[in-house]
């Protein structure tokens, strides 16, 4: 996987001449929602370390949550909150409900669409015991090609936390369906993704004290906040975006007696439907004692409800990168229109509400100049600006380059080995969430209008080595943020009057000695105002294994340990009547090393591993086992799981 995701390859995928139906061949890519162009993946078939591939992993090295999977997640890197595993920045849906399920929630922008020549599904199913606490979680994909230029197919995850301490099961589903259509001039890709969460609140366990003086009491024997309340969220997305290639057929000399004749596109129009519905409830039919200090609209029964819908068009035009031979670039731009709504609203015991009911409308422009083809050199500097609407004169303009210098190596048979130079920057003004400038509800009610567009800038490189399976890669990041956001000590939205600077050094670290193995990743984090905005200063991902094939490599066995840490600091607190994450300094969190052993195993199509998580609570490392205050992760507990490919 290229350590510089943010430069899609152009075009679509291509198709073979030849169809052959029964060719063992699956290919995947990403879809840019503006401009229709792939971006191509790697299938889900890695052999080592299949124990560690859930959602709160793959989110970030180090999270704030309650333990159970399923539940509201951010994470304590800074920057891992805006960038995804490749670099590239995460996609979000636009209230401020959607942050806390980001780990999990699947937008059209993530959708894989496939190309198979043959029918394709992938079924994975983990567990954790006990066996009335078990954390069930469960995915199944299946797409196949109705010919060379139809495919189509659907995409399931379930997950079942019933969790290790009181009043906190998650319930969740998500997924969607998609189809595509590829011809030479006409191409089409059409998703609908479906997210629903549904989470019972507890408040974490009343006292600190359970966790931090190590009192032998079981963890679902542990007094929790209050029960009777739970909080559901579902986001539905509706996508096409289809494009017409207008082009011209030319006649290619391939040697001295042959010719080639192929489409060369020129000039690609595409459009872009959008349409996104969100609701938010949350719900106590018991009301928390001491625990909150508002009660705006009812002392006997909560019920929170917030809507939002948006719908966007956009269109744009590009003159293709390959059109010109002597100077490949692109050039693209487009325009877009969006309309939102929002909507709050109360049902009380004694009578219901709408408090906030308006719809938004926007109009944006756009460019981009990249080089997005070739071996050595790439770059991607793309612009936009708000010219109507309630966003008028937010803009972002951003600039990437890349470079590539490959390295000869004797077993290289796929071009993997070499160094890999990024760098760029980004700058630009946007309003805050909508919610923040006003909101309503049974525990917090606000009224933000003087609030003030933050500006904000971005500025990074990366370096990556690969030598012959060793992998080095080391990146830096800075971020200033003028008039910053962010929930306060009391939950309620706040405006920095000044500048917030984040400065973070990343290093990822894979080496092999024999059959011996240590992939590290470490991130070092500094904060110009931890009142504002804390972080720890390291969080550190180290996983040492052995690794090995027997039987003419048909089983690879994997065998080891993995640490997750990260220094002492007042983590935020999750709010649960806002399904948010706001700052406290009651209870420091962290120089716990979260340590887990394990097996895994490939056979061929099928991947099984067993797991105990978190071995070393109660035996070395302390007992600051709290994600966040009031919220301790999991106790010491058995995991397993298998992953199986099915490519007939």
């Amino acid at each position: 996987m290229s350590l510089f995701g943010q430069f899609p390859e152009s075009g679509t995928l291509a198709v073979p001449k030849k169809y052959d139906p029964f060719a063992n061949d699956v290919r995947t890519w990403k879809i840019d929602g503006r401009y229709g162009v792939a971006d191509t993946l790697e299938i889900d078939s890695v052999i080592r370390s299949h124990q560690d591939n859930r959602p709160d992993n793959n989110y970030s090295i180090a999270n704030s949550w309650n333990g159970n999977l399923g539940s509201p997640m951010e994470s304590k890197v800074f920057f891992d909150r805006y960038y995804d595993s490749r670099h590239l920045l995460r996609h979000k849906s636009e209230n401020m409900f959607s942050s806390a399920y980001e780990a999990y929630t699947i937008l059209p922008e993530d959708m894989q669409y496939y190309d198979s020549h043959h029918p394709f599904a992938q079924f994975a199913y983990r567990t954790a015991f006990p066996i009335n606490r078990e954390e069930d979680y469960v995915k199944a994909l299946f797409t196949m090609n109705a010919n060379k230029f139809i495919s189509y197919g659907g995409l399931c995850n379930f997950i079942y936390g019933r969790g290790q301490y009181k009043n906190q099961s998650s319930n969740m589903i998500n997924g969607g369906f998609w189809f595509r259509y590829t011809g030479k001039p006409y191409e089409m890709n059409i998703s609908v993704m479906f997210n629903d969460y549904k989470n019972r609140e507890n408040g974490g366990i009343e006292d600190n004290s359970y966790v931090l003086a190590a009192k032998d009491i079981e963890a679902i024997n542990m007094p929790i906040n209050f029960d009777g309340a739970q909080s559901k969220y579902r986001d539905y997305c509706y996508h096409l975006n289809h494009r017409y290639r207008i082009g011209r057929y030319v006649e290619d000399s391939i040697s001295a007696d042959s010719t080639r004749v192929y489409y060369q596109p020129i000039v690609v129009l595409a459009h872009q439907f959008r349409a996104e519905d969100v609701k938010r409830h949350y719900i106590e039919t018991a009301m928390p004692q001491n625990y909150y200090e508002t009660y705006n609209y009812s002392e006997t029964a909560t019920h929170d409800s917030t809507a939002y819908w948006t719908i966007t068009n956009t269109i744009s035009a590009t003159l293709d990168e390959s059109f010109n031979k002597k100077a490949k670039f692109g050039l693209s731009a487009f325009i877009e229109y969006e309309v939102r709504h929002f909507g709050v609203g109360y049902r009380g015991s004694e009578d219901t509400a709408t408090v906030m009911n308006e719809t938004l409308h926007n109009l944006c422009v756009g460019a981009i100049w990249s080089k997005n083809q070739g071996k050595f050199i790439k770059y991607n500097f793309n612009g936009k600006v708000y010219l109507a609407g309630e966003r008028t004169g937010n803009f972002d303009v951003n600039g990437d380059l890349k470079g590539f210098i490959p390295f000869k190596m004797k077993r290289d048979t796929v071009n993997k080995n070499g160094l890999e130079i990024s760098a760029g920057a980004s700058f630009s003004r946007t309003s805050p969430d909508r919610l923040y400038y006003r909101y309503y509800s049974n525990h917090y009610a606000w009224d933000n209008s003087n609030f003030r567009n933050p500006l904000t800038l971005d500025i990074r490189g990366r370096v990556g080595l690969t030598v012959a399976e060793q992998e080095l890669e080391f990146g830096v990041n800075f971020r200033n943020v003028t008039d910053y956001t962010y929930l306060n000590e009391v939950a309620l939205p706040a405006q920095y009057d000044g500048n917030i600077q984040v400065l973070a050094f990343d290093a990822k670290i894979n080496l092999k000695a024999w059959l011996f193995h240590l992939d590290t990743r470490a991130v070092y984090q500094i904060t110009s105002n931890r009142n504002v905005l804390p972080l720890p200063d390291v969080a550190l991902y180290s996983n040492f294994y052995f690794m090995h094939s027997f039987f003419k490599k048909v089983l690879t066995l994997q065998l080891g340990v993995s640490v997750r840490y990260h220094t002492l600091y007042y983590a935020n607190v999750y709010v649960p009547a806002l399904g948010q994450f706001a700052l406290q300094k009651e209870q420091e969190i962290g120089n716990y090393p979260e340590m887990n052993v394990y097996l895994n195993f490939h056979v061929k199509t099928i991947r099984f591993f067993v797991q105990y998580y978190n071995f070393n609570k109660g035996l070395f490392g302390g007992s600051n086992y709290l994600s966040m205050s009031h919220y301790p992760i999991n106790p010491g507990t058995f995991q397993m799981g298998f992953s199986w490919n099915f490519w007939n």
